[in-house]
């Protein structure tokens, strides 16, 4: 029996004051049942960790128990411990922790209990509930939240009023939002100390997004400091607290009144917090900027508040270069544009911020050079004579500088066109790689343009990027239907529209380069078609000679040597005219199936031309990823040659070995293999042979991440896995001949 607290009745998670003798069950149920512990979490414990919690003589004893097994965390055990638990599960909320606390509000950390995610809920003090303008006030922060949806904007989740079942409680009005784990940009410089230029830059352009989109909403945050900025461990800052947040035409704060936090405010909001505009946002977010550089606040404080706020409005913006002598002169200037005492002398909205922010991102990455010294913005792979051209459409000055600030490399060039016509005529000119392209254009619609573009086969492969500030994520997803390549929403920042232009560009160049492979293969297969003309008899001539171009052309590029491509006819011909002495292959495997499969065997990674060169050269062993990409070269060489056999009826034999050979030279007998996962004989017998000699020539050949191994360890490697990856009648064929594969190897080694 325990001596511990109990719940005063299931549901109304208030502990009483009581003590008296239960069983510890009984008290873990009650827990259960106030949804302050969670049945599966519970249920996920060992018997013995249950029974040692269940084995708890005391609270004291017990509390740690369950903080340890993760059932409770510590706020919630100092709560019970103290008996002042109500208000721990507030509905379908589950109080973790107190974040902070304001004016009017305490901030917890919280689980959803339904979906099991961490949320942020603000709460209201209960002092506050006998002020109608504070309600007030807190519904129109959870309505402005409510309308923003912007990745440097705290997301709003839910809101509503709990009551429990206590009629003496006082309701308690609550705003649900994400969770956002980091610090906030307080409590990250003092941490940190001063921020590198283009780490701070880089924050301050972030939220200065999300003012962007405050700004589209006709809201004015009015508390902007490094305390309502979250950084998360990524580096993606997150604007927080709009509690002070008011629309323009809403004149909710009566005239006169000050509010804000003084040592960022604007001077205008010190004079009349209800009359600023987007412009007293753009004064703070340049003190939060002067702290992130510096790690002190713009005024330092040396006497009381309105004395402050009155010597502040007559003194000019303070210089940060003074404070840390290493800071670009232009950044002080435009640190004192943003800080000017007239909002007239400052930015004018928040994208203007942006673009004056985008040079100190640029030289940071300017500076991250490359081994060879070279500066790659976009780094493609592709012929280093040839740049990327980006064309930015848009009758909006402002935007097109921001995506050339952002854009502009050694390695890539921007030009520009106000409308649609002027696009048109650019891309004929200039030819670029790709279109950053505004729906509203004046005179002619971007989706018009769009149109023009994709009727217009001079371009195959252009790509296209839409992007809009008032259409619908809908509408932008139909302009890819019709032809679009991507669509941005704007605002949006450095980032994301630098992601979205490389994701982009290295799409065409992969297309550029499998379109080009197709070519060579069609010019081979007129090589082809001119010697099948003559007579019957050329035919295993002009099959060797696609074959010899496809050894070239794999050479080329570095793919196999000379010696690994003889080894591999050399290999693949023992093995068959072995396989068609077997009963087993009896009248499948003839003197004609041997010589044709003689002749295709090279070609059985060809469709690795079509791979970017990061992954095909890489010199180490490929990530998850590369290693899926990789895999797609069996289907690449496939699809090339089934296009050139659809056009060409005559080599049928030919196209159609090659092909089996191509794609289904990785599947694996048990049916694990790739690309289609066929099992046994459903795979195609010339793909079952490639399998056994090119796994055997791979053992035996030296790699980058793993030495050459002798005849008898890659024998030894090789049986283990029969059963799974090698037809068994196969691979006893080769056993039997496995001497033979030893003196090829042995007479052309790499």
């Amino acid at each position: 029996m325990t001596k511990i607290l109990l719940l005063d009745g299931v549901g109304q998670a208030d502990f009483g004051r009581r003590e008296c003798s239960a069983p510890p069950e009984s008290y873990i149920q009650d827990l259960i049942s106030a949804a302050i512990v969670v049945q599966e979490d519970w249920e996920r414990l060992s018997r013995s960790i249950r029974d040692n919690v269940l084995a708890c003589s005391e609270l004291d004893q017990l509390l740690p128990m369950l903080t340890q097994h993760r059932l409770i965390t510590p706020y919630q055990a100092r709560r019970i411990e103290s008996g002042t638990v109500s208000g721990l599960v507030m509905g379908n909320y589950r109080i973790l922790d107190r974040l902070g606390a304001g004016g009017m509000s305490v901030v917890f950390k919280a689980e959803q209990l339904a979906l099991r995610r961490e949320v942020a809920i603000k709460v209201l003090v209960s002092s506050s509930l006998e002020e109608p303008k504070i309600i007030s006030r807190f519904r129109s922060e959870i309505r402005a939240v409510a309308k923003l949806q912007h990745p440097n904007i705290v997301t709003a989740i839910d809101a509503g009023v709990f009551s429990n079942d206590d009629p003496q409680s006082v309701p308690t009005h609550y705003f649900v939002m994400e969770y956002v784990p980091g610090q906030d940009l307080e409590e990250y410089v003092r941490e940190r100390g001063a921020l590198p230029v283009d780490h701070a830059c880089d924050l301050i352009q972030q939220i200065a997004s999300a003012l962007d989109e405050a700004n589209a909403h006709q809201l004015v945050h009015r508390d902007i400091k490094p305390s309502n900025i979250r950084v998360t461990p990524e580096g993606q800052a997150k604007l927080v607290d709009f509690g002070l947040a008011r629309q323009w035409e809403s004149r909710q704060t009566q005239t006169g009144t000050v509010l804000g936090t003084i040592d960022f405010m604007a001077p205008e909001q010190a004079r009349d917090a209800a009359a600023v505009d987007i412009r007293a946002d753009v004064y703070a977010l340049g003190g939060t900027l002067f702290w992130c550089i510096t790690g002190h606040v713009p005024f330092p404080a040396v006497g009381k508040p309105i004395a402050e706020l009155i010597r502040r409005m007559n003194q000019a913006p303070p210089s940060a270069r003074a404070i840390r002598g290493d800071l670009p002169a232009e950044l002080d200037t435009v640190l004192a544009r943003m800080m000017a005492n007239n909002p007239n002398d400052r930015y004018q909205n928040p994208r203007a911020v942006i673009s004056a922010l985008l040079p100190f991102l640029k030289r940071a990455s300017a500076r991250r050079e490359s081994e060879t010294g070279a500066v790659e913005l976009f780094p493609i792979e592709r012929p280093v004579d040839i740049s990327q051209k980006i064309l930015v459409v848009d009758d909006n000055p402002q935007i097109r500088n921001f995506c050339r600030l952002a854009l502009e490399s050694p390695d890539a060039s921007c030009d520009e066109a106000s409308d649609g016509p002027a696009a048109l005529a650019a891309i004929d000119e200039h030819r670029p790689d790709i279109v950053l392209l505004d729906v509203d254009l004046p005179t002619m619609s971007g989706h018009e343009v769009l149109k023009r573009i994709r009727a217009n086969p001079l371009h195959p492969f252009l790509k296209v990027i839409m992007f809009s500030g008032r259409a619908s994520p809908n509408e932008m997803a139909q302009a890819m239907f019709n032809g679009a390549d991507d669509y941005l929403t704007k605002p949006f920042s450095v980032n994301q529209l630098q992601a979205h232009v490389q994701a982009a560009l290295k799409l065409k160049v992969a297309q550029e380069r499998a379109d080009d492979l197709q070519r060579s293969v069609i010019t081979v297969r007129h090589e082809l078609e001119v010697a099948l003309e003559s007579r019957d008899r050329e035919r295993a001539t002009a099959r060797e000679t696609m074959a010899a171009v496809f050894e070239r052309m794999a050479r080329l590029r570095s793919l196999e040597s000379a010696n690994h491509m003889t080894r591999m006819r050399q290999y693949a011909r023992r093995l068959g005219e072995e396989a068609a002495t077997a009963s087993h292959f009896r009248g499948t495997i003839d003197a004609a199936f041997v010589e044709l499969l003689e002749c295709c065997i090279p070609a059985h990674d060809i469709g690795m031309l079509g791979l970017p060169d990061h992954i095909l050269l890489k010199p180490g062993k490929l990530s998850d990823e590369e290693r899926v990409l990789m895999q797609t070269h069996t289907i690449l060489g496939a699809e090339i040659i089934q296009s050139v056999a659809n056009q060409n009826e005559m080599a049928s034999g030919f196209f159609k070995m090659l092909i089996d050979i191509m794609r289904h030279h990785h599947e694996n007998y048990d049916g694990h293999g790739y690309p289609d996962g066929l099992a046994g004989d459903s795979i195609p017998l010339a793909a079952r042979i490639a399998k056994i000699i090119d796994v055997y020539d791979a053992l035996r050949s030296p790699r980058s991440y793993k030495p050459r191994l002798s005849h008898p360890v890659a024998l030894r490697v090789m049986s283990p896995q029969s059963a799974r990856l090698f037809d068994p009648n196969l691979l006893e064929l080769f056993v039997r001949t496995s001497h033979d594969f030893d003196r090829i190897y042995q007479s052309l080694p790499d």
